[in-house]
């Protein structure tokens, strides 16, 4: 006999800042919009779910109001129900576990300052592209590797727009200059680096050039010859998974 069980999954990974009831403006979309990215970063790492199991984003009551959590519906009398809730119990501690950027980025107060993704499929979409310029260069790892073919898996049009963006970012042959930061697909992820070997060789006046950095750069240390300081990013993880996204490229020799 079937027997429905509803467990909590959490609302975005262990480690990681999210919406508060009662505080972040507009609460219920952002909510909704960390869960189901949890959702998807859950599959990342531990592949889409038996037949009859779901995850949802589900509106839940407390004394305080009603809050969104990510929240598995299972069949408890089902093995293969148990045996996938036993593995996606062990969670993620941060988003960058699986190449996900945090969905919505918070201020003090808890208050949004932008969100890195409209939606889940968006998400899907620009993770997948993620990855798979890692492994495309070279850097891809098994896991990140299982995480591909189980986003691909769950999100099929998704994995097609990324193939899409893919081709086009293969196409490009010139290196783009600081005149090109506002140009196509490249507008929204622009880093902002403050180089002081070049500032002292401009004068102190000078207060520096805005460069991209490409991920090899970053994951061989070669930007450690640059003083940098990464004003659009709050870590260098992040700033590694929007390198490999875009390919970004050296602009100053």
């Amino acid at each position: 006999m079937s027997r429905l069980t509803t467990l909590s999954l959490g609302p975005v990974p262990a480690e990681e800042a999210c919406a508060q009831l009662g505080v972040t403006l507009a609460y219920h979309n952002t909510a909704r919009l960390e869960a189901l990215c949890h959702r998807a970063a859950l599959i990342a790492r531990y592949g889409r779910p038996p037949a009859g199991f779901a995850m949802r984003a589900m509106s839940c009551q407390h004394d305080f109001g009603s809050y969104i959590d990510l929240v598995a519906v299972l069949d408890a009398s089902d093995e293969a129900h148990g045996e996938y809730l036993l593995r996606v119990e062990q969670g993620l501690s941060r988003w960058i576990d699986v190449g996900f950027l945090a969905p919505v980025l918070y201020d003090d107060r808890s208050q949004t300052i932008e969100a890195n993704y409209t939606d889940h499929f968006h998400a899907a979409q620009r993770v997948i592209v993620t990855l798979e310029r890692q492994r495309i260069d070279g850097y891809g790892s098994p896991l990140e590797a299982a995480a591909i073919a189980h986003l691909r898996a769950e999100y099929p049009a998704q994995a097609e727009q990324a193939d899409q963006l893919l081709r086009q970012i293969a196409s490009e042959t010139r290196v783009r200059g600081p005149q090109d930061r506002r140009v196509g697909l490249y507008a929204p992820y622009r880093l902002t680096f403050w180089p002081a070997p070049f500032n002292e060789a401009r004068g102190s006046a000078y207060r520096g050039d805005a460069i991209d950095v490409t991920a090899r750069e970053l994951r061989t240390g070669r930007h450690r010859y640059i003083q940098c300081d990464i004003g659009t990013v709050p870590t260098t993880d992040e700033a590694l998974a929007l390198c490999w996204e875009h390919l970004a490229r050296y602009v100053v020799a």
